[in-house]
């Protein structure tokens, strides 16, 4: 466990909040990588593994990260133009459902189980799928027989 952890939860919870931002901005805004870290992206196989090997420390982050996640979105849900409403989720009401989600998924990251939970508590609509780039534009278009020498 980190050193402090009301930094960490902090620090996840601002993540989550950029996430959401980026995630949720319509059409209108320029596509952007998003890059994640922490426990979302780790799979659903592997939650279910933990709760076999009674690995409690690494469910315990998953749900600290998991809480993180629903506090960003319950900050952007207020600012947002989508009626939302907050969602609580404490370790009672995750711990079931991420199970469920992940046995029917295991090959899911739990960053979806979380985002689908959160949807279903009343939570804001968040699109997990990567957005596709237009191929790139030739500056230079060839001219056909044309020979550069």
């Amino acid at each position: 466990m980190p050193s402090h952890p009301l930094r960490a939860a902090t620090m996840v919870s601002v993540l989550a909040l950029l996430l959401l931002a980026v995630a949720s901005t319509g059409t209108q805004a320029q596509t952007r990588d998003v890059k994640l870290s922490g426990m979302g992206i780790r799979k659903c196989s592997e939650w279910l593994q933990w709760k076999e090997s009674r690995n409690t420390e690494a469910r315990a982050m998953v749900l600290e990260w998991a809480q993180g996640f629903i506090s960003g979105h319950n900050v952007y849900a207020r600012a947002g133009t989508e009626m939302a409403s907050p969602v609580i989720a404490n370790a009672s009401v995750l711990i079931p459902l991420l199970d469920s989600y992940c046995q029917k998924k295991p090959e899911d990251r739990i960053l979806s189980g979380v985002v689908e939970i959160t949807q279903s508590l009343g939570g804001a609509k968040v699109n997990l799928a990567p957005k596709t780039l237009p191929p790139p534009h030739n500056p230079r278009p060839e001219s056909k027989g044309k020979v550069d020498s």
